[in-house]
């Protein structure tokens, strides 16, 4: 029996392999990310910031931007496959990165499935339009708690012919690696503010301890308070009507991650090398009844993804991605039988791998989303 029979499961079509900027996903992967992903992992250690600019320098962060703005014009199959061979071989350094693409995209113009007049870019989309493009100046983000129900966890209060903004982010990842970071605001008349300010502290803006996580610990997510944090005009990304942006953000999160399925697919490569290697046939057996179900699925959430407008069919995305979850899960925990005790290994990939499937439950989890995990992990 081949060696190799998982990862043909999971081959992408001949034009996605093929494109440039998937042999940069694997070269850097191969070269940069992989070596150091424990590391990475390591609250002690952590993501390099070379390790980004790595990323970065080769066009990573910009896979779907336009070739006139300095990216590589690739479609959303092409950017998925990017993402999972990132995210296979470093989870901790594909998650600070990609905290890039929310002010890229609105220095972009924002989303297009957004409905004319929904977004309206200001005056830092201009400024930072080209770094953000090409990520020669990397951006973090504190907007989660956009999602939360209940009052508003940050305000922008209009001051002068400029902003204050006010109240706690819970999260913000990459905090001293990346350059900028973009927060966003709840702002009087039904929108959101997004403002774009280097990343630091200063008056008004005080960012905690690193957040002890039990995954992505070396990814240095911190929470931020917002004490009347004084912005200029000049400072503004985009305002955004709040009912489309919240619409499209929930429909988003409905889809299947690829990151999420890069790990799914790299523990499942390594669960039947490790059997053929170990003469162990049912790690083997396991690996390919697991592949056997999930590329199917990878096949029908990537035509969703890349083939069907966001808003449509969601209860199949919803499920799929319960489903994708649950595998990657039921994958991971295999994978740390078949190798056994030294998976326990602080060092071992087996625990960290096992910790990430746990992290790609929580990660953009919705209440629908949260209720199609458990129903597939149910079985």
């Amino acid at each position: 029996m081949s060696s190799s029979e998982v990862p043909a499961l999971f081959a992408p079509p001949a034009a996605v392999a093929e494109h440039p900027a998937v042999a940069a996903a694997h070269d850097v992967a191969e070269r940069v990310l992989a070596p150091r992903a424990a590391e990475s992992d390591d609250p002690a250690v952590g993501v390099r910031r070379d390790a980004l600019q790595d990323v970065a320098k080769a066009g990573l962060l910009s896979v779907t931007v336009p070739a006139r703005d300095g990216g590589y014009g690739a479609d959303a199959r092409t950017d998925a496959e990017t993402v999972e061979i990132l995210a296979g071989a470093c989870g901790a350094t594909w998650f600070v990165g990609t905290q890039h693409r929310n002010s890229q995209a609105l220095a972009l113009g924002g989303s297009a499935a957004l409905p004319d007049g929904a977004v309206r870019t200001g005056p830092a989309a201009e400024t930072y339009r080209t770094a953000l493009a090409t990520a020669s100046q990397r951006g973090g983000i504190a907007i989660a708690h956009l999602r939360r129900p209940g009052p508003p966890a940050v305000t922008a209060e209009p001051d002068g012919d400029g902003w204050r903004l006010r109240g706690h982010s819970d999260w913000c990842t990459g905090w001293g690696l990346t350059d900028l970071v973009m927060i966003g605001a709840v702002a009087p008349g039904e929108r959101y503010l997004f403002v774009l300010v280097p990343a630091g502290e200063r008056s008004g803006l005080v960012a905690g301890a690193p957040l002890p996580l039990a995954v992505m610990g070396g990814t240095r997510t911190v929470a931020i308070d917002l004490d009347g944090l004084a912005v200029g005009p000049e400072a503004v990304l985009a305002d955004v009507d709040i009912a489309p942006y919240r619409a499209l953000d929930a429909a988003r999160t409905a889809d299947v991650k690829p990151a999420a399925l890069g790990l799914l697919r790299r523990v499942l490569t390594e669960l039947e090398r490790l059997g053929h290697d170990r003469d162990r046939p049912d790690a083997v057996e396991l690996a390919l009844a697991l592949a056997h179900e999930a590329a199917p699925r990878r096949t029908d959430a990537y035509a969703l993804l890349t083939e069907v407008p966001v808003t449509e069919r969601t209860q199949e995305r919803v499920a799929l991605r319960g489903e994708l979850a649950a595998l990657t899960v039921r994958a991971a925990q295999g994978l740390v039988a078949a190798r056994s005790g030294s998976a326990m290994l602080s060092s071992s990939p087996e625990q960290r791998w096992a910790r990430e499937a746990m992290f790609y439950l929580v990660q953009g989890q919705t209440p629908p989303v949260r209720a199609a995990q458990l129903a597939a992990l149910r079985g």
